[in-house]
């Protein structure tokens, strides 16, 4: 799980990569072959439009999980908007689960959000803004999955890192992402020496109309 103001963490060391490269090459796929079946129940494919609905849904219950659910003002048209427009400023998988094979009902169960950026230290990265699958789904490799999407995402795009935060007193999931391979930026003491600032709407707004 990720939210805003927590901690920070590094990339994949180097070795990961070399492993998720030769894993990527052995899973290397279509779109098609990509949206087959995980395990017997669930699909992991790229979000469609359509799935804006229950994807902020998920935003709200994961903020909400972390106290941060009176800061989530994202709205289902927002997020179409956002990342299915012409310009796209989010990417998405979501876990799409089918009751049963000989129905046509499906369920949103758990999405990984993300988005690219560049560092003037390394390169390109990925940022994965929000990872979640609905407690009832947990403990059966969805979430192993869908990390492991998000790493031929990043080595098919050459990036140098995935960065993500998670709240502090969350030891469970920062224990799943460090079994992983991720490591805590914020014990090394890289992150110590700096402040993160932000500018909200009417701070831009102000900024942008002084005259120079």
């Amino acid at each position: 799980q990720t939210g805003c103001d927590h901690w920070l963490f590094r990339p994949f060391p180097q070795r990961l990569w070399k492993i998720l490269s030769r894993l990527y090459a052995f899973l290397e796929m279509s779109d098609k072959e990509l949206n087959s079946p995980s395990s017997p129940g669930y699909v992991i494919r790229k979000a469609r439009a359509e799935d804006c609905g229950e994807i902020a849904k998920m935003i709200k219950e994961l903020a909400e999980h972390d106290g941060l659910g009176h800061k989530v003002f994202i709205t289902e048209n927002k997020l179409r908007e956002d990342g299915f427009g012409e310009t796209p400023y989010f990417h998405c998988f979501v876990v799409e689960r089918t009751s049963d094979s000989s129905l046509e009902s499906t369920q949103i169960i758990g999405y990984a959000m993300y988005f690219f950026m560049y560092c003037t230290f390394v390169g390109r990265l990925l940022f994965l803004e929000d990872f979640y699958v609905y407690p009832q789904f947990r403990g059966s490799g969805i979430g192993t999955e869908l990390m492991v999407k998000l790493a031929q995402v990043g080595v098919d795009r050459k990036c140098t890192k995935i960065e993500f935060i998670v709240h502090e007193g969350n030891s469970r999931v920062r224990g799943f992402y460090e079994k992983l391979g991720a490591v805590n930026s914020t014990v090394e003491g890289d992150w110590r020496r700096f402040y993160w600032y932000k500018f909200d709407v009417p701070a831009m707004e102000k900024l942008a109309s002084r005259q120079s």
